[in-house]
């Protein structure tokens, strides 16, 4: 795999695990509002929040990678492990497939997915 790839893999994944322990400490928050707990997750969440706010006005990041930041705090970051437990059900080939699917996307080609039972785009 391509290094700048994998470092590009790697940020991205860390932004939505950090993301994701956000939003837990937050459900805990919800869900138990007045406990120890809760004044403990919500400081963890705040530092979590200091941390997006320090990449993303960090006079060394490119705006583009600022923007890419931005996307993926605001993006579902449970989608991600979703898709992997549904990737994990189909068989090798299917599989095969999907990894030949995003390599063209991530190259830049134009996908396009025709449902053959309804003769119609998708």
């Amino acid at each position: 795999m391509n290094p700048e790839v994998n470092n590009g893999a790697n940020i991205i994944n860390a932004i939505q695990n950090l993301k994701m322990a956000q939003e837990q400490f937050e459900d805990f928050c919800r869900q138990y509002p007045h406990s120890q707990g809760s004044r403990l997750f919500k400081k963890y969440s705040d530092k979590i929040g200091w941390i997006f706010s320090d990449l993303i006005t960090n006079p060394f990041v490119t705006e583009e990678v600022r923007i890419g930041i931005k996307n993926e705090i605001a993006s579902d970051v449970f989608a991600v492990p979703a898709i992997i437990e549904k990737v994990a059900l189909l068989t090798p080939d299917q599989r095969d497939l999907i990894e030949e699917t995003l390599d063209a996307i991530l190259s830049g080609e134009e996908v396009q997915i025709v449902d053959i039972n309804e003769n119609k785009n998708i």
